[in-house]
């Protein structure tokens, strides 16, 4: 800026025409950092757009990050000369009570001569602002809902009462919108935060209620296993007692019980062979579903984890609920394969639930208008229609004496939200009901 007749502006100075500013300036940097949705955008956005309203070189960010304003502050950013930097310190505490006072005070502060030399022990921070010997220091509280959560630190040379008070008045206006900002943000945070909790915590409600079903299942093959393993030893101790010069029963020729232990053997051997198998399968498939040894967001089959929910669905499916699969082609897509499968398998329970007799549950994909769809339909009991219009909000149920709350379909409702879309429901009473998901192919 150029500084208007009557002013001078020094050369290496802090000084610049005040004057000049406009309340058009301070729409423009609000603007500019309002739309950032990210800490990590925000405070370089802020710090590049108060510089043409508050003339400094050197401005910091400081946040409260403990209830008590005694208790020091976070540096959330350091600027100077046109450039964002992290800070070396981490925690800053106010070195003299004057500054310690205007950091509490609800209104914009200036401190005259805040340069001590005779202070020799100083933070890093302290030493980064006070570099070029200010002669003033502006002091800008950041404040939400009455409550101070953080200030503004501006290093500057003198400016005058009348440009102070402007400056006040600007810079309040400014930190009262870095506050909105900062709150919403951290709102949107807390909400993600929330959201990946609950998530968690379907997701381990549904592994924990998977635990007696996987037991039953793995419990078989084993018993199997445990038998067969029986058989064989004792076929292979006849073997070798016969090998070592013992004879075989009396009625019995050598050549005939020798067919007869090989063909026990090989009996139990493919069963062994199955049973592992199995086990083999069940252990593969709650890997599948869990993905806990893959990164989150990749490209995925979502036939594979329709395939390994319904793998350790197999328990409550039981002989009396046919799955009837009408599987297209449908390519991979970039999701989180793990929410993906507790949203089928949220999905599949609840079918597998309003089935109370025997009964059919058709699960279709297809691809459409560069989405990829999948159906699930059931042909229990239905849904009434003044529970279908809340299907996706929180529910509870009575079990007993204790009222639990339920979030399956919220949750999957969520999940497909978050990887942009969309999940239906049809449903008539006594008919059965009908989920479609619809994804987007490109992630």
């Amino acid at each position: 800026m150029n500084a208007p007749p009557g002013r001078s502006q020094k050369a290496g100075s802090f000084q610049v025409s005040i004057s000049s500013l406009t309340l058009g300036t301070l729409y423009e940097g609000v603007l500019a950092f309002s739309s950032q949705d990210s800490f990590e955008t925000l405070w370089p956005s802020v710090c590049q757009n108060v510089r043409w309203l508050i003339p400094s070189r050197r401005m910091g960010i400081l946040l409260c990050s403990a209830p008590s304003l005694e208790e020091g502050f976070e540096i959330a950013g350091m600027f100077e000369h046109g450039g964002f930097q992290k800070p070396v310190d981490s925690r800053f505490t106010p070195e003299t009570a004057e500054l310690e006072r205007a950091l509490a005070q609800k209104n914009a502060q200036w401190i005259k001569t805040p340069w001590d030399p005779m202070v020799a022990e100083r933070s890093h921070f302290t030493q980064w602002l006070f570099q070029d010997q200010p002669e003033m220091l502006f002091v800008l509280p950041i404040r939400v809902k009455g409550k101070t959560v953080g200030a503004l630190l501006f290093a500057m040379a003198s400016v005058a009462e009348t440009d102070q008070a402007m400056l006040s008045t600007l810079g309040t206006i400014y930190a009262l919108h870095v506050g909105m900002t900062y709150a919403l943000l951290r709102i949107s945070e807390e909400r993600k935060e929330m959201q990946n909790q609950l998530v968690l915590q379907e997701k381990m409600a549904s592994l924990g209620s998977l635990v007696a079903g996987i037991a039953h299942e793995i419990n078989s093959p084993v018993g199997a296993l445990q038998c067969a393993t029986d058989v064989v030893s004792r076929c292979v101790q006849r073997i070798e007692s016969l090998l070592g010069g013992g004879k075989p029963p009396a009625d019995v020729a050598i050549d005939e019980w020798c067919q007869k232990a090989f063909k026990v053997l090989k009996e139990n051997t493919e069963l062994i062979a199955v049973a592992g198998g199995r086990i083999a399968n069940i252990v593969r498939s709650l890997r599948d579903f869990a993905r806990l040894d893959e990164a989150e967001y990749q490209r995925a089959s979502l036939r594979e984890g329709l395939e390994s929910t319904l793998t350790l669905l197999e328990s409550e499916l039981t002989d009396r609920i046919t799955v009837v699969k009408e599987c297209h082609e449908i390519p991979d897509i970039f999701c989180f394969p793990g929410q993906l499968n507790q949203v089928f398998m949220s999905l599949l329970r609840n079918a597998t639930e309003a089935i109370e007799g025997p009964g059919t549950i058709h699960i279709k994909s297809f691809t459409k208008d560069d989405f990829v769809y999948i159906q699930i339909s059931d042909s229990g009991r239905g849904i009434a229609p003044e529970k279908l219009r809340r299907i996706f909000d929180f529910d509870f149920s009575e079990t007993g004496s204790r009222v639990k709350m339920r979030t399956g379909l919220v949750t999957a409702c969520r999940i497909v939200q978050s990887h942009r879309g969309e999940i239906k429901v049809e449903s008539n009473l006594g008919e059965g009901s009908t989920f479609t998901i619809s994804l987007p192919i490109q992630g």
